[in-house]
Order: structure tokens, then C-alpha cells, then sequence
């Protein structure tokens, strides 16, 4: 818990309240403030959630990030019960009406490790893949598994960001196979290994899911697996557009071999 004092030093900045994430070295350790954000509307939802229901996959249903005391509420609960269940997310340490306080977990995302190529990419990369499938062991799941939000720490890795709640809109087998999808699309695409590299990774981790979630992928790759024939130019479809094409590959290749 924070000291009166390391409180008064954070409701006196306007550093959080102008950009919403400031950093503080405080007597009890490096913090994260986090602000409110403005409440947001719910066309885009809308859109995202006719795409995934004419695609038959459930587990693209755009999940809500309401904004405001909602989504602070969401992600002081989701943080806290992640805890609870073992998984290693930041602390929170102080909960506002307008903002909360969590420790600071470091900067060196998967991104930054996969940026160096090699076997630390690898390495890297292997150490999520086990991170996310002990994370659904324990029967729960996370919100934006991506690898901007994953956390190489010298301890395990660790993740960020829960704004939201896939559960407000699908059931937890469906957010876990939500995860493997965001996981898939946000780095293979960076991996400069083989695709029986990969093939290898993705036999293994997937054998060790659920049988519900192994079939909702199954799902999804089959639907999606005509994005595999995007160009690969990534000026005519950017950098979104090669990541999918990435992941729509490797589960194709990975539905082939498990039909």
C-alpha cells in the first residue's frame, strides 16, 4: 500500500491527468498511475461483432472498453483476481474514483526481444507461448494478449492492460482462443525462424490446450484461412495487414495437419 505522502505527491501531478500513464519513483518503489480514459462509443463494436458473426468465429467478437469508472472498475477486478489465481501481473496498490496505482513491471516487451532476432527472439517467444498456456491452466484468461503487452522480466514474464473483459461477450473457451489469436498475429510475423519451426511450437503448445479450445482454433483458422493469400507488401496492406496474413498462414498449415 502507498503512504500518505507518496498520495499526495501523485494527486498534486497533472502529469496522469494530461496523459492519462504517468511514472513515479516513490519510497515504496516505481508506480504506474493510470487515469480514466473518456468513454467510448459503441459503433466500431457493432461493426466488429457483424464481422465476426457472418464469419462464424466467436471468438473475434469485439469486446467492449467502456471508459470511464467501467473500465478502471474492469481492470483493478481483472488484475486482482489474475493475482489471485497466480498469474504474475502488476500489484495494485491504491484504487481513486479517477485513477489507480500499480507497480511498474519494466519496459522490455516481447516486441523489444523479438526486434533482436536470434535465440533470444526464440527464447523470447517460447517464453510466452508457456506463459499464456499456464495462464488457461489456471482456467483464466487475459484481455489484449499481444506482444506490446507481454513483459520480459529476469523472473518469467509477466503482462499488462485489462481494460476489458472478453467474458462480457463470449464464453472463457472462446477467450482463451482469443488470446491465442492475438498472440499468434502480434508476433509470428516478427520471428525470422523456419515455418517447421513454428509448426513444432504451435504442435506443441496447442496440444497441451483444452479440447474446447483446440476446436474453437480450429474454427477460426479454418474461417480465416483465406487472409494467408494476402500480399505480402506491406505498403499496399501495412503492418496489421502482413501480421494477419503471418498468423492466417501458420494456422492454416497447423489446421492441415490436425484436420
Amino acid at each position: 500500500m502507498l503512504s500518505a505522502r507518496s498520495i499526495e505527491i501523485i494527486e498534486s501531478s497533472p502529469g496522469w491527468r494530461r496523459h492519462r500513464i504517468e511514472f513515479f519513483d516513490l519510497p515504496e518503489g516505481r508506480m504506474v498511475v493510470k487515469g480514466q480514459r473518456p468513454a467510448r462509443g459503441p459503433w466500431a463494436h457493432r461493426v466488429l461483432n457483424g464481422i465476426a458473426a457472418l464469419a462464424g468465429v466467436p471468438c473475434l467478437k469485439a469486446v467492449p472498453v467502456h471508459g470511464g469508472q467501467k473500465a478502471q472498475d474492469v481492470e483493478v477486478r481483472r488484475l486482482r483476481a489474475l493475482a489471485a489465481a497466480g498469474v504474475r501481473v502488476p500489484k495494485v496498490l491504491h484504487v481513486a474514483q479517477d485513477y489507480f496505482v500499480m507497480e511498474n513491471m519494466g519496459s522490455t516487451t516481447l516486441v523489444c526481444q523479438l526486434a533482436a532476432g536470434g535465440e533470444i527472439a526464440r527464447q523470447a517467444w517460447l517464453r510466452c507461448a508457456q506463459y499464456l498456456l499456464d495462464v488457461h491452466m489456471a482456467g483464466v484468461y487475459f484481455s489484449q494478449c499481444f506482444a506490446r503487452n507481454l513483459i520480459m522480466l529476469p523472473q518469467g514474464v509477466g503482462a499488462i492492460d485489462f481494460e476489458d473483459d472478453p467474458l462480457e461477450v463470449m464464453n472463457l473457451t472462446d477467450a482463451q482462443a482469443r488470446d491465442w489469436l492475438a498472440f499468434f498475429q502480434s508476433s509470428l510475423w516478427l520471428l525470422d525462424v523456419s515455418h517447421r519451426w513454428i509448426d513444432e511450437q504451435l504442435d506443441f503448445f496447442l496440444s497441451k490446450e483444452t479440447p474446447k479450445v483446440q476446436r474453437a482454433l480450429a474454427v477460426a483458422a479454418s474461417r480465416l484461412a483465406w487472409l494467408r493469400h494476402l500480399s505480402n507488401n506491406r505498403k499496399l496492406w501495412g503492418r496489421d495487414g502482413i501480421a494477419i496474413r503471418a498468423a492466417a498462414l501458420h494456422l492454416h498449415r497447423y489446421r492441415l495437419r490436425h484436420p
